[in-house]
């Protein structure tokens, strides 16, 4: 035990980020065996002493620390000791830090929207964050090279009360012309966006596609609808940050100043379940197949009802926009509901058969191999 390196561990993890990033030192940990952590115990156990953070870990003595920028973050510079910091500001001159590829974020959010049609975006973001303001400028560039402008919101969390920021959205809202995409920071933002919209009646995907990032599932799975999000690397960055800090105190070897985290891609939900079509009639049908179909086995007849339109007429309307038939809009909100849950759940294919009240739990499979091309079993296990 004494061979170890004691490492202090000071990080928010009430953020999926910061979880992934512990995930991440963790799995190096669990290789190597190299550290023993000092973690800062939870409120509820020492809630008089949370302000005496940076006294009671320098009396722990530690070898190295990975650190967000907490109270007294200054102080731990005039250690000189291993140092590595997960900035939520801007990235520290002269120290070593974690910190993602915002422009590669900024970027892939215009590459997602782009194709599917949009001719309006917009943007929701932080007003004196670097990374916010990285993801902006790349993602603004993508999107004006397409030939398009976009709309932007910047929230000032020094004047703006979080509880009061979805009033002020809703008056954003309500003069962005639709349907846009709107790609926000955080999935965090996303939340507040999305309240905005209700307030107003604003639909989500329909009127307003969001995108967000971190891809904090518990907030993204928990919300209604679902919320797309970019997935970082952070994990990956976390293994990173733990082997270079092993070899700086092990070998003095100091890292470069930045260990970069960059995103791993896109996972889809229904807030972007969504073409940019300029029809009333057609957006609000797949409005319905995108909220209806994850959870019903809804008919064409069903979907025809919510609009004004004969089954004809909304057939050609859906093949001359969508270049697809009603019942294939259909099954492809139902398929990618039925991949979701082979990926994220423990459930079987009779399960899921159920929660998606499949009128025939048996048809699922053949249902599922003629859009798909396998069968659900064979998915899940190539999904492993």
């Amino acid at each position: 035990m004494n061979n170890k390196q004691k490492v202090a561990v000071l990080l928010d993890v009430s953020r999926a980020y910061d979880r992934d990033i512990l995930t991440g030192i963790s799995d190096f940990n669990k290789i190597h065996d190299k550290f023993i952590f000092f973690f800062f115990s939870p409120q509820f156990i020492h809630a008089g002493h949370q302000h005496h953070l940076i006294e009671r870990v320098k009396a722990w003595k530690p070898d190295g620390i990975i650190t967000r920028e907490i109270e007294g973050l200054d102080s731990l510079f005039r250690w000189k000791i291993p140092l590595i910091i997960l900035p939520h500001t801007r990235p520290y001159e002269e120290q070593v830090n974690v910190w993602g590829d915002n422009y590669a974020v900024g970027d892939m959010a215009a590459r997602y929207f782009i194709p599917k049609g949009y001719r309006n975006f917009a943007f929701l973001g932080f007003k004196d964050f670097k990374w916010s303001q990285e993801r902006e400028v790349a993602y603004v560039k993508c999107v004006e090279n397409a030939g398009y402008d976009v709309h932007s919101f910047y929230f000032d969390n020094t004047h703006l009360l979080w509880e009061d920021l979805p009033g002020k959205l809703a008056k954003w809202l309500s003069k962005l012309p639709r349907p846009c995409a709107v790609f926000s920071v955080t999935d965090e933002l996303s939340t507040r966006l999305l309240e905005a919209a209700k307030t107003l009646g604003v639909r989500v995907p329909d009127d307003l596609s969001i995108l967000g990032a971190d891809n904090d599932e518990l907030i993204c799975e928990l919300s209604s609808p679902t919320l797309s999000s970019i997935n970082h690397s952070a994990r990956q960055a976390g293994t990173q940050a733990a082997m270079a800090l092993n070899r700086w105190i092990e070998y003095k070897e100091r890292p470069a100043d930045i260990i970069a985290a960059k995103p791993a891609g896109i996972m889809a939900r229904s807030s972007t379940n969504a073409m940019a079509v300029d029809d009333e009639q057609v957006r609000t049908a797949l409005h319905y197949i995108s909220n209806a179909a994850p959870v019903k086995d809804i008919t064409v007849g069903d979907v025809v009802r919510t609009t004004t339109l004969s089954r004809r007429a909304l057939e050609k309307k859906f093949q001359l926009l969508l270049q697809s038939s009603i019942l294939e809009e259909i099954k492809k909100v139902r398929v990618e509901r039925i991949k979701y849950l082979l990926e994220h759940s423990t459930f079987t294919v009779q399960q899921i058969a159920c929660e998606m009240n499949f009128r025939n739990l048996d048809n699922i499979t053949r249902y599922f191999r003629e859009y798909a091309g396998v069968t659900p079993r064979m998915y899940k296990q190539q999904c492993k």
